[in-house]
């Protein structure tokens, strides 16, 4: 299968540099600080801040990232969470403001102000490099794969791994690398490694999985396909046929994004979706169909009440 290495558009933001070689030029930036016309977003970096105010954390440290691109030393390469970003990777954690990069040799790992720098020291890693038009180096798809199973929390590496399973990298190559490091957060990855499954077609419903094995429930059918003669079918996100139960992730993405929408208005998706859910209640198997949104996710005592309800057994 080939990899996707499609990667996330950049932000269109217009940044400023300070710079001790162009003092009137620095004025000046410094000045439409003050006005407020820019925000100071890094050391010596500012953004115009009309366009900086209507982005996220992610799209944030991507504007930090391509900013700072020519900082990079020579043979280092953006990764971890800033080269998740610039994949379209998702996050479940917003992105720090530093920028991580990995350099080969122990003794090239620091951090200041501006970077967070990892030290390779993987003999056998994959030096395919990932360049972006603009002369950006990103470590490849697989390697952030196990840098990011190493360094993140369960729930957020799978979330993270889920994606990259669905973009075409091979789970074993990322276990064998992973296998290689230190002892440093490798049973946390090798789980999050075997849990990952491509198969989850969104991030909420990555951070759904790893709620449901958090809390010690079946393991759930992931896009279940319900069919019934004459109808279409009906493909769902989560089915646990011991139970009857039938879940599905209500992001709101699904009506408010032109891909979901497929030409119609948010309203009329609503009632598209209402009369798929009657459908879903129709087949004898399914006793229940519970909707969960992210806010349901976030807080446990609350989906641990819906799963209750709905008649999902929890060991944990």
């Amino acid at each position: 299968m080939t990899i996707d290495l499609k990667l996330a558009p950049a932000p269109e933001v217009i940044t400023h540099r300070t710079s001790a070689r162009r003092p009137d030029e620095s004025e000046v930036i410094r000045r439409r600080a003050a006005a407020g016309e820019l925000t100071r977003v890094a050391r010596g970096l500012y953004a115009e801040t009309s366009a900086w105010a209507g982005l996220n954390a992610t799209g944030r440290h991507h504007v930090r990232v391509r900013a700072f691109a020519d900082r990079v030393r020579p043979g280092d390469l953006v990764s971890h969470v800033s080269a998740a970003v610039v994949f379209g990777v998702p996050l479940l954690t917003p992105p720090p403001v530093r920028i991580h990069v990995t350099s080969r040799g122990a003794d090239r790992r620091t951090t200041n102000a501006t970077f967070v720098v990892h030290a390779d020291l993987d003999p056998e890693r994959n030096r395919t490099v990932v360049a972006t038009p603009d002369g950006l180096l990103l470590c490849a798809l697989d390697r952030l794969a196990t840098d990011l199973a190493l360094t993140l929390p369960f729930a957020d590496a799978v979330v993270a791994l889920d994606a990259v399973l669905r973009r075409g990298v091979d789970r074993g190559s990322v276990r064998s690398a992973a296998k290689r490091r230190g002892q440093k957060g490798r049973r946390r990855a090798l789980r999050a490694i075997e849990f990952a499954d491509g198969a989850s077609d969104s991030p909420g419903e990555s951070f759904a999985r790893a709620r449901f094995d958090q809390f010690g429930t079946p393991t759930p059918v992931l896009q279940h396909c319900f069919r019934a003669a004459g109808e279409p079918d009906i493909v769902v996100d989560f089915w646990f046929p011991d139970a009857g139960v039938v879940i599905e992730f209500d992001g709101a993405v699904k009506y408010e994004k032109s891909e979901y929408l497929r030409g119609r208005t948010p309203a009329q998706a609503l009632v598209a979706e209402k009369i798929r859910e009657d459908r879903l209640r129709s087949f004898p198997e399914v006793r229940f169909v519970l909707r969960l949104t992210w806010s349901d996710l976030q807080n446990e005592w609350v989906l641990r009440a819906k799963l209750r309800r709905a008649g999902v057994r929890m060991s944990r």
